[in-house]
């Protein structure tokens, strides 16, 4: 009895995977402004408020840094919001590094821009929506 189900279940498994996958995309991120090509290029990519900037990260990628633009992807992304945090870390030590009052001493930026008022921006302000037509975003580093 368990034999006459098991195609019909196998086929409906296969079914429901190739849905999910039809909603999944990569996310292309090209990183502008890079004034110097020394250390890398830092990307974090979230997906809610909650860790924003600090625990909250899903994914990351680093690359080169050169002169002008680099390129990052991200797989297989579902659609939903997301944010992006970039930092050029010119002397590799794996975080942006601040003066003594605090102030970043290295080029960073935000999805859509975003630019925070005495800190960084919210979420709320680097959230963009990625969808099957929203395959790729641009962050210019200040």
């Amino acid at each position: 009895m368990k034999n006459r189900f098991a195609l019909p279940l196998t086929a409906l498994a296969f079914s429901l995977l190739a849905l999910t996958n039809a909603k999944a995309a990569d996310l292309n991120v090209e990183i502008s402004g890079i004034a110097e090509a020394k250390g890398e290029v830092m990307v974090a990519l979230f997906n809610k408020s909650e860790g924003w900037l600090r625990k909250g990260v899903i994914a990351s990628a680093a690359t080169a840094a050169q002169v002008g633009t680099v390129k990052v992807s991200f797989l297989n992304l579902a659609e939903g919001d997301y944010a992006v945090s970039v930092i050029h870390d010119l002397n590799s030590n794996k975080r942006l590094d601040a003066n003594a009052v605090g102030m970043p001493i290295e080029p960073y930026g935000f999805s859509n821009d975003a630019a925070g008022n005495f800190g960084p921006p919210t979420y709320e302000q680097a959230k963009f929506k990625f969808g099957p037509d929203s395959k790729s975003i641009t962050v210019k580093l200040g």
